[in-house]
């Protein structure tokens, strides 16, 4: 494939394909079965990032210029690409699990959430919500199981990740604890399963569990 690292990759999350980040806008996709390249897409600029629709269907990448890219993923065809509203630098993407939300963080900390749907119809949508609470690079996005939390962490602060409740769009002001000493830079965040538990891995090697009592389940 050419590409000197290919750290950075996406699984689709109805296990077919392995979406590696490469150089130069290129995005190569790999069968997660056999570990075969199967073909690459291209867009303009570098890639900031990648997310796949639950059913695995569709691709979303998210450009430093900016652009954001639907992508078939039966046809292999960029279907339709718009704008993200004030973006200066995309860094991070992600898409609800009921494919109702679609929100992308930007260079300058403002994640923008949008309606997929209203998305395909526009070259310039206007977002749902912005939300400015981070003030550094958002680096990482992810929803939850239930579509109801967007997670999102930026790793140039300390501290920077905050849990947002989609349906108000507003942000949980009791997450992160100010007490809570060992959470230093964030570097990766996901949810369990049914959303039980939300996990932050940190820049001192630290795994950091945290229970969501509002759901019951793990």
């Amino acid at each position: 494939l050419g590409e000197v690292n290919m750290k950075r990759f996406v699984v689709s999350p109805d296990g077919r394909f392995i979406a590696f980040i490469g150089s130069y806008g290129n995005i190569h996709l790999l069968s997660a079965k056999s570990k075969e390249w199967i073909f690459t897409q291209k867009m303009n600029g570098s890639v900031g990032g990648v997310c796949f629709s639950q059913d695995g269907s569709t691709m979303y990448s998210y450009g430093d210029d900016g652009d954001v890219y639907i992508w078939d993923m039966k046809t292999r065809d960029c279907i339709h690409r718009f704008i993200d509203d004030g973006c200066t630098k995309g860094m991070s993407i992600a898409v609800s699990h009921d494919h109702n939300f679609l929100a992308c963080g930007s260079y300058s900390g403002v994640v923008n959430i949008y309606e997929p749907s209203v998305c395909l119809k526009s070259r310039s949508p206007k977002p749902l919500k912005a939300l400015l609470n981070l003030t550094t690079p958002c680096t990482n996005l992810v929803f939850n199981s239930t579509s109801e939390i967007l997670a999102m962490c930026s790793d140039s602060a300390e501290r920077a990740v905050k849990l947002v409740h989609v349906p108000s769009q507003t942000v949980f002001s009791n997450f992160p604890d100010r007490l809570d000493a060992k959470l230093r830079i964030p570097l990766c965040m996901d949810f369990s399963r049914n959303s039980g538990y939300f996990t932050v891995g940190t820049n001192k090697g630290l795994a950091l569990l945290y229970r969501v009592k509002h759901y019951s389940n793990y």
